[in-house]
């Protein structure tokens, strides 16, 4: 008997080949939260899609999930509500700004993973504790400098318990300026040059300068206005400007930040003077971070 005379006779049988079929085929779901805002993104037929939700108070402080229990309730339902089955998820973590710290690590040719440099224990001049964190490395290509990444042990271990709790299939944890960072460069290959980095999170500013992709600088502004965060910003690379003994700098501007920010740093950027004005917020740092390649980071 063919498939089609038993859904002639047996209606349901629809509605269980559905339920099936979505349970069969592997989703690569993404998950985002900060102390605000909890955001899934997922994948179907090559289209994205995405889903943000308000969290309540006191439900994750400084990128630390403290009532996770609660958490996890809030990712299944969400899942459910949007025919998403648990069983077929395969969840990546971001995880939030506060979090992580980074930095680039030179004389980095002989390690070949995280063990190595932990052995090694170099001085990071971070306030992270070798001993109380994981960390991740990334050799950079045709260089011997590598990208370090650390996360505070409790803090990643429970956002781990987290995703448990919501019988959740973890396939990988990044952090979600480190993915940011990776779309940037994806989306600007080569990145050459200096470029000045701006983002925004939840109305928090930070500056970053890359130099040929590489952050070399990375300062968080005390400035919420767009005039007062500009002069901040031009104040910094005055000074950098002045370590490196060069004048008259031109760099790529490249804005990330909330919808409502979108086009506003044109208004008095002078692209003679300071250089192009590539990206005005058109996109997130959620957004941004979802364009980002797949990783290859050794932990």
């Amino acid at each position: 008997m063919e498939l089609a005379d038993l859904r002639d006779r047996f209606p349901a049988l629809d509605g269980l080949l559905v339920q099936i079929t979505s349970f069969l085929a592997r989703r690569r779901v993404v998950l985002a939260a900060s102390d605000r805002v909890l955001s899934l993104a997922w994948w179907d037929q090559g289209e994205q899609h995405s889903i943000d939700t308000n969290l309540p108070p006191g439900l994750c402080q400084e990128g630390v999930p403290l009532q996770r229990e609660v958490l996890a309730e809030m990712v299944a339902d969400l899942l459910i509500d949007q025919g998403l089955a648990s069983g077929s998820v395969e969840l990546e973590l971001l995880l939030p700004l506060p979090s992580c710290d980074w930095r680039l690590l030179d004389g980095a040719a002989g390690l070949v993973d995280a063990s190595s440099l932990r052995v090694l224990a170099p001085e990071m001049t971070w306030p992270l504790q070798w001993q109380e964190s994981y960390v991740a490395l990334s050799s950079l290509k045709d260089s011997d400098m590598a990208m370090v990444v650390g996360a505070d042990r409790l803090i990643l271990q429970a956002w781990i318990d987290t995703v448990a709790l919501a019988d959740l299939n973890l396939c990988q944890a990044e952090w979600l300026l480190v993915a940011a960072w990776r779309a940037l460069q994806a989306l600007n290959a080569p990145l050459q040059g200096e470029w000045a980095w701006l983002i925004e999170s939840e109305g928090v500013w930070r500056f970053v300068l890359l130099c040929d992709g590489l952050p070399e600088l990375d300062v968080g502004l005390q400035a919420t206005q767009l005039s007062s965060i500009r002069e901040e910003v031009l104040f910094l690379l005055e000074a950098w400007d002045q370590k490196q003994q060069q004048a008259g700098a031109r760099r790529s501007w490249w804005i990330t930040a909330a919808p409502r920010w979108k086009g506003r740093w044109a208004e008095g950027h002078g692209a003679g003077l300071h250089g192009p004005l590539v990206s005005d917020g058109e996109m997130s740092l959620l957004q941004l971070a979802l364009k980002a390649p797949s990783a290859e980071i050794a932990a």
